[in-house]
């Protein structure tokens, strides 16, 4: 495996830009050598990708190693009375665990509340149970297949049964895994004394993630007795502590790499593929190779919380938000995963971008017998956003206000409140983005709409940028090639968001040098130094800062003869005494979307014409990649407000492939416009703040209360479904 260590740039490794690519680049350099901030630059990979020479975890293959499958539990919640794995004595060649191989059996970012291989119980459907590998995939897969597990079914927990407080426990020493609450003001006072109150409560499904790229890798032990995997992660260094934990062996003896990532969303940043490979490669020293199908993913993969969002909310006769009451209920499944910084998330974003001074919030998060839910793009706000935007709408008609103009008088601002008492000390340009969508063409379209099957409407939303205080990211720059070349060490992932081509960007901005002279390797814990996970709209902000600091650290350097520079970036989170998990945090991007519907009258079917969105993420580095972020997110939030849902019957999933889980396609693509306020965050030395994840969080709410106009009935669950 030794030869594979370089690989291109899309694989997490040197960038390799191919000859046409180089060429296109050397063009821009002529013109525009120190003007690469701002242009919209081809993605630095994207030629490896178009043309299918990147290598993603499905591609790799381990030459003379172990094909791995996993034997997963047919019951979604039970007692293991007994395996029988005796079959396989027999077998030539195939190898065979259990949790009790692992050193500790336990895995979890935040809390170890989850087995790698459950031993005792099973708590969902498909949780894994056994590790068979062999010289073929066909081995393992007929081996695995006569793994007899003997089980004692349990009653199966779900949310309502949780919520009462009468299922049996899932975790000790109950159901209820965190439970959060705030208050601020007199929200009964506020309420009685309100000229409009409005509540309703709103549920939401599971989401699946539904990367192209399942969950996958490769790993084998170098000459020097190092385990060395390959996977499609957005956290190595998350990894290397996770398998360090679960095999009890030292962290410099893991060498974990990001290979090419087809899709994260979230679903990445954990345990997938990486103790099972280790585990088996650790055990025999033989390579080994696990790639789930499709099937298992959606069975067993992390989905988005399942949530019940109950609001009341109050206005004066003049729109003024008087008091908003907000509680929330997620469904995390077996295991935390992330699950407590989701609701966390969600908690904070609750009452949305706007300033109230009499609010009381509640967000809890309940153990059930599903799949563990994780982050996914947005990290609990679509589960709360969704009703304070709907019932701002609803408002906005009974008040006889314009639903941007009621915003207007409730947006933040600068040096305002925000819903958990935190000042807002950095940039917010919130307004600015509602007058944005108040002067586009599309929303003045809808005054001279005569088309009663036609329907429009608006929403806003924010993300908060970071996961929390105290996560140092580093980067380093170093020169090459007898000086004409610069290496770039940062180790952040890009999972198809465009960071290693904005680090470009900014490299060769900041050294003055052609685009074509950077070379960067990201998301290698033996070649980079430490960075968080890809999450959290984080990196463009707090990697890219680091970046920065790393090159005026080699500008410096340089003056003594010294070829390199390091730079370490911190979030500069300003945490309310009483709460954890990294809130409230301290910078925040905004965005506004104007959507066009059309409702088939014979088939019922909501089709989403148009969609416009305005958007303050700070300065645009590069605006062809933000409007690939933004149309992305747009997309996604397309897919949660009318199609996409993963059912539970007794536990077991309803949807486990894509032929029964619809997303959308091309078919369903709208016509989609951007645009940005002229924004520029101080902090950032790039004056970025993060696009990735806020892209998605308004969509729904903003289709909902189109389809609302249009069916003048009021809808409260998604997928939406006409009365």
């Amino acid at each position: 495996m030794e030869k594979e260590k370089r690989i291109p740039a899309s694989a997490g490794g040197l960038v390799e830009l191919q000859p046409h690519a180089r060429k296109l680049m050397k063009n821009m350099n002529e013109k525009q050598v120190k003007k690469y901030i701002g242009n919209s630059i081809p993605k630095v990979d994207a030629a490896a990708k178009a043309s299918g020479r990147a290598k993603y975890a499905g591609d790799l293959v381990s030459e003379g190693g172990l094909h791995i499958c996993l034997v997963r539990s047919s019951l979604p919640n039970a007692r293991i009375v007994n395996i029988d794995a005796s079959p396989l004595h027999a077998m030539g060649g195939v190898f065979y665990f259990t949790g009790n191989d692992f050193a500790e059996n336990s895995i979890g970012n935040i809390m170890k509340d989850q087995p790698a291989l459950a031993t005792e119980k099973v708590r969902f459907f498909g949780e894994p149970v056994a590790v068979v590998a062999a010289p073929s995939l066909e081995l393992a897969r007929h081996a695995a297949s006569l793994v007899r597990i003997e089980y004692e079914p349990l009653p199966v927990v779900d949310l309502d049964d949780a919520i009462a407080g009468t299922a049996v426990k899932l975790h000790e020493p109950g159901n209820l895994l965190s439970d959060l609450d705030f208050s601020n003001g007199d929200v009964e006072e506020a309420l009685s004394k309100s000229d409009l109150v409005l509540s309703d409560t709103f549920t939401m499904p599971f989401i699946e993630h539904a990367y192209m790229e399942t969950e996958g890798g490769i790993c084998w032990m170098d000459k020097n007795g190092n385990l060395c995997l390959r996977v499609s992660t957005q956290n190595p260094y998350a990894d290397r502590a996770e398998i360090s934990h679960a095999l009890n062996i030292p962290e410099d003896k893991i060498h974990v790499e990001a290979g090419v990532v087809g899709g994260g969303f979230g679903g990445k940043d954990g345990n997938t593929v990486q103790v099972f490979l280790a585990l088996v490669t650790y055990k025999t020293g033989r390579p080994s190779r696990l790639v789930f199908s499709r099937e298992e993913s959606m069975i067993a993969g992390y989905k988005r919380h399942s949530a019940r969002t109950k609001v009341t909310v109050g206005f004066s006769a003049e729109g003024e938000i008087t008091a908003f009451s907000g509680a929330v209920d997620y469904d995390t499944g077996a295991y935390a995963a992330l699950g407590p910084a989701v609701a966390s998330s969600g908690f904070e974003h609750f009452a949305g971008p706007y300033s109230i001074k009499n609010v009381k919030l509640r967000a809890r998060l309940w153990y059930t017998n599903k799949p563990p839910a994780s982050a996914m793009r947005g990290f609990g706000i679509p589960q709360t956003l969704i009703a304070i935007e709907t019932l701002l709408n609803r408002a906005s008609k009974q008040l006889g206000i314009d639903p941007i103009e009621l915003r207007r008088r409730n947006a933040l601002t600068k040096e305002a409140f925000g819903t958990l008492g935190q000042k807002m000390r950095y940039s917010v340009a919130f307004k600015e983005v509602l007058t944005l969508l108040e002067k586009s063409p599309l929303w003045a379209e809808r005054l001279v709409n005569e088309n009663s099957d036609i329907g429009y409407a608006m929403a806003a939303g924010y993300q908060s940028i970071g996961m929390g205080r105290g996560i140092p990211d580093e980067a380093e720059v170093t020169v090459e090639e007898n000086g004409n070349r610069y290496l770039i060490r940062i180790g952040t992932v890009d999972i198809g968001q465009g960071t290693m081509t904005l680090f470009a960007q900014l490299a060769a901005e900041e050294l003055g040098v052609p685009l074509d002279l950077i070379d960067i390797i990201m998301g290698d814990t033996a070649r980079t130094r430490y960075c968080g996970s890809t999450a959290a709209s984080r990196t463009s902000y707090i990697c890219g800062n680091a970046l920065f600091k790393a090159i005026r650290d080699y500008k410096r350097n340089k003056e003594n003869g010294v070829v390199r520079g390091v730079g370490k970036s911190i979030m500069p989170e300003e945490l309310h005494p009483s709460f954890a998990l990294g809130m409230p945090h301290a910078i925040y991007s905004f965005i506004g979307h104007v959507v066009k519907i059309k409702i088939d009258r014979t088939t019922d079917m909501i089709k989403v014409l148009e969609v416009y969105t305005a958007s303050d993420t700070g300065r645009v580095v590069n605006p062809v990649l933000l409007e690939g972020q933004i149309e992305g997110g747009v997309a996604m939030g397309i897919g949660y407000a009318l199609m996409e849902q993963v059912r539970y019957s007794k536990g077991a999933p309803l949807e486990d492939s894509l032929f029964s889980y619809v997303i959308p396609s091309a078919l369903d693509a709208p016509i989609m416009k951007e645009d940005s306020v002229d924004s520029y965050e101080d902090s950032s030395f790039l004056g970025v703040k993060g696009v990735a994840e806020i892209a998605v969080n308004a969509v729904a709410p903003a289709i909902l209360s189109a389809v609302e106009n249009i069916a003048g009935a009021q809808l409260n669950s998604l997928p939406i479904k006409l009365p």
